[in-house]
């Protein structure tokens, strides 16, 4: 955990380093020497300001949880309609801050780690479940109640399915289809006369 009396800024200046380097350097790679270089401070600061390594990459990853959490629930609007609230959904983890190459070669080497570490385990569940508690209100809206879940499910794995995707080819597999493809599927799942 944090040690008390921590500097914002510095923590923050850390984390972005660390996002750097992993992005630069690869994960396995991105040592505490490579990364308070990156930042302008010393080592011994970050073991001021972490628990170590292993906690600075801990910070990182919910960091980037809650960057793109940020994202998604900006792009739910609530005086929207219901499935216009559920497009802004799937739309918000596509802003820029989860396109820029930097987070995806973040995301990807967390990801990569989440079966590995029971840290990251448990900071990738709170990340799904905090999704599917920002999907299921809107849902709910949309369809009958037997259907929420199992759409719910769909929904969450057809994004990461889609980020992925783009993370791996971002101009053949561009904003556009993943638009087209999420519209595509929610109309042909949620929309009844009278929504669309």
């Amino acid at each position: 955990m944090p040690k008390v009396g921590m500097e914002p800024v510095r923590r923050k200046q850390l984390i972005e380093a660390t996002i750097t380097s992993i992005h630069q350097d690869g994960f396995q790679d991105a040592t505490v020497a490579r990364i308070s270089r990156r930042a302008g401070l010393s080592v011994g600061l970050v073991n001021h300001y972490f628990d170590g390594k292993d906690d600075l990459l801990e910070a990182t990853m919910q960091t980037l949880v809650d960057m793109t959490l940020a994202d998604v629930e900006a792009g739910i609007d609530p005086r929207d309609r219901p499935l216009d609230r559920l497009m802004g959904y799937m739309q918000g983890h596509f802003a820029p801050g989860q396109r820029s190459p930097e987070a995806i070669s973040a995301w990807l080497s967390f990801y990569a780690q989440v079966s590995e570490r029971e840290s990251f385990s448990g900071i990738q569940a709170a990340f799904d479940q905090a999704l599917f508690d920002l999907l299921r209100p809107i849902l709910a809206e949309l369809v009958a109640p037997n259907r929420v879940e199992g759409i719910a499910q769909t929904i969450v794995s057809l994004v990461y399915g889609l980020w992925l995707r783009h993370a791996h080819d971002p101009e053949g597999f561009d904003l556009d289809m993943i638009h087209a493809i999420a519209r595509e599927y929610v109309h042909g799942v949620v929309v009844t006369p009278g929504q669309a």
